[in-house]
C-alpha cells in the first residue's frame, strides 16, 4: 500500500503542478488527478503535452473522479457515457487504474426501488467502458448529504444500503472506496468489513472523528485526520488489507485541529496522520523529503 495524496479529501485545492509539488515534497507516492481537467488539455494541445509533468514526477495515479453523474437525465447520461470511451483511453495511458464513482445520497427522479435499479444498470454500463481498458470502477458513497441539495427520495446513506447496492451490480471490475469516516457514520462494522471480502476494496480513505459525537449526530466538522483522536481504529482497517497484501492507494481525509492550518501544513500534517497508521500497522512507507532533494524550481518549470 502507498500514501496518496488527494486534495479534495482535505478541503484544499490547486493547480497539477502545485499537487505534484507538494506530493513529492511530504513523501506521497501517489496523487489522485483531475481527470475532466487533462481531458480538456490533452484536446487542447497533445497527450504527450498534457500529461509530460506527471509523467515526470513518477508518481502513481491513485484514482480519479469517473466525469459522469449518476443522477444525470437520461439525455445528459447518454452524452456522457458516450464520452467515458476517450477518458478510458487517456486513463489508460497514465496507468491510471481506477474510476472512481460516487454513488447519489437522494434523487428527485423516483422513489427508491425504482431508482436502485437505475443506478444499479448505469453502474454497470460505466464499468463496462473502463474494462475495455482494464480499470477499475470504485463506488463510494456519503453518509451526511449536502444538506444544500436535499433531494425528494432518499437513496444510499448507510453501510448496508451501499453493500446490497455493490453486490447487485454484475460487472466484475466494480469495486469499493473504503472511507472510513463515512463507513463509520454509516453504521458499518468490523464484522460487515470482514464479511465484504478485502479483495472488493479498490481504494482506501482514512479519518478520524470528534470524541464524544453520536455517529448520527456527526457532521462534517467532526471529520478529523485520521489518528487525530483514535475513535476510529485504522490500523485495525489497515492491518486487514496488509495481511492481504494488497497494494492499495491509501488517502488521509479530513481536518486538522488546527483550523488556520495554511496548504503546506495541511499536507505536511496529512502525511503525519498517514505514517502514524502505517506503522502502527506494520506497513513500511516512505516518510517526508528533505528538502535537499525536492527541486524547488519544480512548480516554477510548469507553464
Amino acid at each position: 500500500m502507498y500514501k496518496n495524496l488527494i486534495p479534495e479529501a482535505l478541503g484544499i485545492s490547486g493547480r497539477q503542478s502545485e499537487i505534484i509539488e507538494l506530493a513529492l515534497t511530504y513523501g506521497f507516492r501517489g496523487i489522485d488527478i483531475d481527470m475532466l481537467d487533462l481531458v480538456k488539455r490533452c484536446q487542447r494541445s497533445s497527450f504527450e503535452n498534457a500529461s509530460r509533468f506527471l509523467a515526470s514526477s513518477k508518481l502513481k495515479v491513485g484514482g480519479f473522479e469517473a466525469p459522469i453523474d449518476l443522477d444525470a437525465d437520461d439525455e445528459a447520461y447518454q452524452v456522457k457515457l458516450a464520452a467515458l470511451n476517450g477518458v478510458a483511453e487517456i486513463a489508460a495511458r497514465i496507468e491510471a487504474g481506477i474510476a472512481l464513482l460516487s454513488v447519489p445520497a437522494g434523487t428527485n427522479r423516483l422513489p427508491y426501488p425504482e431508482y436502485f435499479e437505475v443506478v444499479r444498470k448505469r453502474i454497470d454500463e460505466i464499468s463496462a467502458v473502463f474494462a475495455k481498458e482494464s480499470i477499475q470502477v470504485g463506488l463510494s458513497f456519503q453518509a451526511i448529504p449536502n444538506l444544500n441539495e436535499e433531494m425528494q427520495f432518499k437513496f444510499i446513506r448507510d453501510v448496508e444500503g451501499f453493500l446490497v447496492l455493490v453486490k447487485a451490480c454484475a460487472a466484475k471490475n466494480v469495486g469499493i472506496v473504503f472511507d472510513s469516516w463515512n463507513w463509520l457514520v454509516g453504521g458499518g462494522t468490523m464484522e460487515q468489513f470482514d464479511a465484504l471480502g478485502v479483495e472488493r476494496i479498490v481504494a482506501v480513505r482514512l479519518a478520524d472523528c470528534s470524541e464524544g459525537v453520536d455517529k448520527a449526530a456527526a457532521t462534517l466538522d467532526d471529520c478529523l485526520l485520521p489518528g487525530t483522536t483514535g475513535v476510529i481504529d485504522n490500523v485495525a482497517y489497515l492491518q486487514k488489507l496488509a495481511d492481504a497484501k494488497l497494494k492499495l492507494p491509501v488517502a488521509a481525509m479530513g481536518r486538522p485541529l488546527n483550523q488556520a492550518a495554511t496548504r503546506d501544513a495541511l499536507v505536511s500534517q496529512a502525511q503525519d496522520s498517514l505514517d502514524k497508521v502505517f506503522q502502527e500497522a506494520g506497513i513500511p512507507c516512505q516518510t517526508r523529503k528533505p528538502d535537499m532533494f525536492v527541486e524547488q524550481s519544480y512548480a516554477r518549470s510548469y507553464s
